[in-house]
């Protein structure tokens, strides 16, 4: 009988934990299934400059833009592609050089795009901060969004995209350096400015006018057909990968038999008179090291260091805790009494009650509710009145059993029990003193087995 009801203790012990852990994962499930399906759809949603067919003039994809590059042909416009750089800067004069992933272009071609002539407009897509600056285009990287924003074209003076209506065309915003004192234009929430000094360049912080999949949303088309069409002919840079150039091959050495017999190989020189070479940037051009990672402001601060995503899910992460918190501290409303759902045993109250505060150690708790109860039973049959103090019940009970006074003030009064041993003593010299001060039971009889009582098992319903 005894191992039947662990069991069935145990059993109950693992149902309330797994209804105490349901409530505290299903909210946290929840939450982490709302991040990877937000994670999922930006991921998806979000175009890879990596891939072959992003941005280029000859993918049908979604993430492609042959339509742009057809619609720009009906418009007389001569579209040249080239996926070398150098070719490309080459046959840029004069014309609009379209390059979409700019990330991509060595530290030279970057370099070259200052030399380019005053009649050719370059239009850099989401440029990073190290194109920026070997461009010498005074801007900084700004806010960036965690989705691209059509914002409206009021007031633009961008030739090409001057009233062409609300556009994708923001999601990455740019501020113009403050040492710059020269003009330019910024249309699109900051989102697209120009430069048009000593060549023209065009920044826009976002790819979506120009996909195929998002040619047709809002003014997309407008923005981009008016934005590339403004010189006869187009060049178009379709990089998907970091271009290195070509190696030249070393050439080839062939010693004159003469100086094989008299040739001796140096001495190496110690290492204390080793001098490093100076720095070198994208040119080999020694002492500028703007490319070396020395002062780049890319990772001027921590917001830098960490693509934007990570922020939104760490902020998602705190808003989920946050509700956790209070939805476990929640408190609607005072606390009220209900019916037992069932009738118990009042034996079986205490039995659990008293389980409870053993497997919580709570002998201090536990003696208190003891000695509450014994003076419960021994003031009324002392007759004292409502202002007694301890002292005063210590004395009578002393005087009434004839016990040591310092005896009876242990066993209502007395410290908390260091053990299980001493709190069963304690419990049981209560139940003596109890019956001594109220009257003595007959002998051979016991007060759980006087007729009408029940057992310690049972007791009345409850």
């Amino acid at each position: 009988m005894t191992t039947t009801t662990r069991a069935g203790g145990r059993r109950a012990a693992l149902r309330r934990g797994w209804r105490r852990g349901r409530r505290t994962l299903i909210p946290f499930g929840v939450v982490l299934l709302l991040l990877v399906a937000t994670l999922v759809t930006r991921a998806v949603d979000t175009p890879d400059t990596g891939d072959e067919d992003f941005l280029s003039p000859v993918s049908d994809a979604a993430i492609g833009s042959a339509r742009l590059a057809d619609a720009l042909r009906g418009q007389g416009i001569t579209v040249v592609r080239h996926t070398d750089p150098r070719a490309a800067l080459t046959d840029a004069g004069g014309a609009t050089l379209f390059v979409p992933a700019a990330e991509f272009l060595d530290a030279q071609s970057v370099n070259a795009l200052r030399s380019l002539p005053a009649s050719t407009r370059v239009v850099l897509v989401d440029p990073p901060a190290r194109t920026l600056r070997g461009a010498d285009v005074p801007l900084l990287r700004g806010q960036r969004r965690w989705a691209t924003a059509p914002v409206a074209s009021d007031g633009c003076a961008i030739p090409g995209i001057a009233g062409a209506g609300a556009a994708a065309a923001r999601r990455q915003s740019y501020v113009v350096e403050e040492t710059f004192n020269g003009g330019y234009d910024a249309c699109y929430d900051r989102g697209v400015l120009r430069f048009g000094y000593p060549q023209e360049v065009v920044v826009v912080g976002a790819a979506d006018p120009f996909l195929n999949g998002r040619l047709d949303e809002h003014a997309n088309r407008t923005f981009a057909s008016g934005l590339l069409s403004t010189r006869p002919k187009l060049v178009w840079l379709d990089l998907h990968e970091p271009w290195l150039p070509p190696k030249e091959p070393k050439p080839t050495y062939t010693p004159d038999p003469s100086e094989q017999e008299t040739y001796e190989p140096p001495t190496a020189e110690p290492q204390d008179q080793f001098t490093a070479p100076p720095a070198r940037d994208g040119n080999g051009s020694p002492g500028d090291r703007r490319s070396s990672g020395e002062g780049d402001g890319d990772s001027a601060s921590i917001t830098d260091a960490f693509p934007p995503w990570v922020w939104a899910m760490l902020a998602t992460l705190a808003a989920a805790l946050l509700l956790l918190l209070l939805w476990a501290g929640r408190r609607l409303g005072p606390a009220v009494t209900e019916p037992l759902p069932v009738e118990v045993r009042s034996g079986e109250t205490v039995l659990g009650r008293g389980r409870l505060y053993q497997r919580a150690k709570a002998r201090g708790p536990a003696a208190e509710v003891l000695r509450h109860a014994a003076r419960k039973r021994i003031e009324p049959a002392l007759g004292l009145d409502s202002e007694h103090t301890p002292a005063d019940v210590v004395a009578a009970v002393a005087a009434r059993t004839g016990r040591d006074p310092a005896q009876v003030d242990g066993l209502l009064y007395g410290r908390i029990p260091a053990h299980d041993d001493e709190l069963l003593d304690l419990a049981r010299g209560l139940h003596t003193l109890a019956d001594e001060v109220g009257g003595v039971v007959p002998a051979g009889q016991s007060r759980d087995t006087q007729p009408g009582s029940a057992g310690p098992d049972q007791g009345e319903p409850r």
